[in-house]
């Protein structure tokens, strides 16, 4: 007892040693790994900085400059004057491409056409001609204005919101009454006897544009509310592009099911959109899923100094998931093959369509800006040889006020043929069904008149 009392003093003594280096090893190790840590988060905040200050900076007032510019001509500008310097403006168009386009459309003295041409991998648009028939010329605000109802289209962002977000799949069955091609109150009823009932799974649904479907699948399982946050993954309610905050497409939420069912299946004309965010929308698809801001200019030079002051920044997000685009591929391939725009790629060389991925969305409804019967199709097209990219994105918008002129597909299926023999040439399948010559260019020589009464297809 003696000798524990002894050695105790001695004992304290190392413990207080020991919980003193510890404590100073934990206080003086904090801090250098505190110092440390700024230091590495300095590094990584000058970085940052860097980046954003690599970026060319504007000079004030250039994008209202630019945006006015725009608005104003039917020729896309080449020169910018800000404070008395005079900017030389290029664009990322193809020039061949772009020279086919206006042949083919003076070929069919459309009332109004606008085609876009968007290059999925980078988002450059390669083509952007807006035609009008009376005047036989050719007008860039076709492209350039969100006054023109989406239609069908909007069935893309639909599909993308029920697949993704609900039980739906494309394998779901639906009944529905009447035609699919209208929206009435009854046919979104349940039906007590379903005697005159039909059926379709939800990928049919898509292929061939049926409202009804859409309508009640939306009623069942979304709300206006998600549609619109689908809808905004895809570029609404937003700036389609950097260069002009004026291009905006708009949608809105709504407060009934009615309402909602024409929401969703596009039989309305308050959802609007460009011809350019219509080939944006497909490429999402093309690009898994992917929404890439389209890109219109490529460099803007001050001819003194030959100094690029336009930057060209890459700015993509997600809009749906890999799994989902996947789905939607199928989807938009059935409506190629089996679909509203079969007729039209019937006629296409066996030997495009061996090699390449096509697939689309057709819709049509009457109202807008100008005038008429929208007739539109929105697709893309990837070669399926490895190495040979993403491919581009097509939109086609015919708008016709007496008569018929010629499907947006058909025009689409000709510049999709064009754009792979001449401008990125593919190897075409040596299968004997694919010497089929292509109708390439060939006029409708039937003109048909049509009713004046909203069908969205």
């Amino acid at each position: 007892m003696d000798k524990f009392k002894k050695n105790a003093p001695r004992t304290n003594k190392k413990f207080v040693l020991i919980t003193t280096t510890l404590g100073l090893g934990l206080f003086f190790g904090g801090t250098v790994f505190n110092i440390c840590q700024g230091k590495f988060n300095q590094k990584l905040n000058a970085a940052e900085q860097l980046k954003d200050v690599s970026v060319p900076q504007l000079p004030a007032g250039f994008k209202d400059v630019m945006e006015k510019s725009f608005l104003q001509g039917t020729e896309w500008p080449d020169r910018l004057t800000i404070d008395n310097r005079s900017m030389k403006v290029e664009y990322n168009f193809n020039d061949t491409l772009t020279n086919y386009a206006k042949t083919l459309l003076k070929q069919y003295r459309s009332d109004y056409t606008a085609i876009t041409v968007i290059d999925n991998e980078t988002g450059r648009v390669l083509m952007a001609v807006g035609y009008e028939g009376k005047g036989n010329r050719f007008d860039k605000s076709l492209i350039l204005t969100n006054t023109h109802p989406s239609a069908s289209l909007i069935k893309i962002v639909t599909t993308a919101e029920l697949l993704q977000n609900s039980q739906v799949k494309k394998e779901t069955m639906f009944d529905f009454r009447g035609r699919s091609t209208t929206l009435f109150r009854y046919q979104l009823n349940e039906s007590k006897n379903n005697r005159w009932d039909k059926t379709q799974n939800f990928e049919t649904a898509f292929a061939k544009s049926n409202n009804v479907i859409f309508g009640k699948a939306a009623i069942k399982n979304t709300t206006s509310e998600n549609l619109v946050k689908m809808a905004e993954g895809f570029g609404f309610n937003q700036p389609i592009c950097k260069e002009f905050s004026f291009l905006k497409s708009e949608i809105r939420s709504v407060k009934d099911d009615f309402s909602l069912a024409e929401l969703a299946s596009g039989y309305n004309v308050e959802t609007v959109i460009s011809p350019l965010h219509a080939a944006a929308m497909a490429s999402v698809v093309a690009n898994d899923g992917i929404f890439r801001t389209p890109k219109l200019i490529s460099k803007i030079v001050d001819p003194k100094t030959g100094e690029n002051i336009w930057p060209e920044l890459n700015t993509e997000k997600r809009a749906i998931t890999l799994e989902t685009s996947k789905e939607m591929h199928e989807m938009m391939a059935m409506t190629i093959d089996d679909g509203t725009a079969r007729k039209s790629f019937r006629k296409m060389n066996l030997g495009y369509r061996d090699v390449l991925d096509i697939g689309g969305k057709t819709g049509s409804i009457t109202g807008g800006t100008p005038f008429g019967k929208r007739d539109w199709f929105a697709a893309y097209a990837i070669p399926r040889e490895k190495g040979k990219g993403k491919g581009i994105s097509i939109s086609v918008m015919n708008v016709n006020v007496k008569k018929w002129h010629v499907k947006s597909s058909m025009l689409a299926k000709n510049i999709i043929e064009y754009y792979y023999k001449n401008i990125n040439p593919v190897a075409m399948s040596t299968s004997s069904d694919s010497k089929r010559a292509p109708s390439e260019s060939r006029p409708i020589a039937k003109r048909r008149r049509h009713r004046h009464h909203r069908r969205n297809v």
